[in-house]
């Protein structure tokens, strides 16, 4: 369904997560977060191939509030390409969430989730996903964690060469997991697929981070993201794989 250039029509998601919000129960988490304020912030070089191999500065950076049953986080990445010499090319990628954990629920945790993508090697100017997911902890140790997400929400994509836009719903799928090899270091992985009627979305990001000293660690990851389909131009057929490897530097703190 076509629509007017920045008239929001995801009404479906937010209608679930505003439900998610006004229900409350007097059941506790199995295992709380810790309280309080907690993120991470990080700083380095990422390289890129599929449409274009560029090498690029990048940042990704995430905060999160625990309050009892409740958990706020905010994630943000930016990557600044160098692309045949001309310099401005970037990718942004922004996602705000609210998770509900509970005890006697057939589900462990609830999580509300808006993103904004703006990418421009991938066909979109950029889009905007809203997914309200029901998830279990499958494993839930000191050393190892892996959660199950699904759940669904819509999509509103925004094209560069009409200046149109196309809401779809959208099924969503996650898995993550985390592994504490050793002290100080853990491996992570995080798949998630995105299905809509003009394509799929596949993503995996996974990654080693091991401390340096003290709130200080490095961190290598590599982030994979498939489309089935993509929209293309007379001029431009993007390529429906890209993937981006980074280095960063991550300052841990709270």
């Amino acid at each position: 369904m076509r629509v007017r250039f920045g008239r929001p029509r995801l009404s479906v998601a937010a209608g679930l997560l505003l439900a998610l919000v006004v229900v409350d129960g007097a059941s506790a988490a199995k295992r709380l977060p810790r309280p309080g304020w907690h993120g991470a912030f990080g700083a380095g070089l990422s390289s890129s191939s599929g449409l274009a191999l560029t090498t690029s500065l990048n940042s990704t950076d995430r905060v999160r509030d625990n309050v009892g049953v409740w958990s706020y986080g905010a994630d943000f990445a930016y990557n600044y390409f160098s692309y045949n010499g001309i310099a401005g090319v970037d990718r942004l990628l922004a996602t705000a969430n609210v998770r509900r954990s509970f005890r006697s629920a057939p589900v462990d945790f609830v999580v509300g989730a808006v993103r904004y993508d703006r990418n421009l090697f991938d066909g979109y100017n950029h889009y905007f996903v809203e997914t309200v997911n029901a998830g279990r902890k499958v494993i839930d140790t000191r050393r190892m964690h892996l959660d199950l997400e699904a759940g669904g929400g819509a999509r509103q994509n925004f094209f560069p060469a009409s200046g149109g836009a196309q809401d779809e719903p959208v099924a969503d799928l996650a898995m993550t997991y985390v592994w504490h090899m050793r002290p100080g270091t853990r491996f992570s992985e995080r798949l998630s697929v995105m299905g809509t009627p003009s394509g799929t979305l596949v993503t995996s990001t996974s990654g080693v981070t091991t401390t340096l000293i003290f709130d200080l660690a490095l961190k290598f990851s590599e982030q994979v993201i498939h489309y089935t389909w993509l929209p293309s131009t007379a001029l431009v057929h993007y390529a429906q794989t890209t993937t981006f490897t980074t280095l960063n530097l991550i300052y841990h703190i709270g």
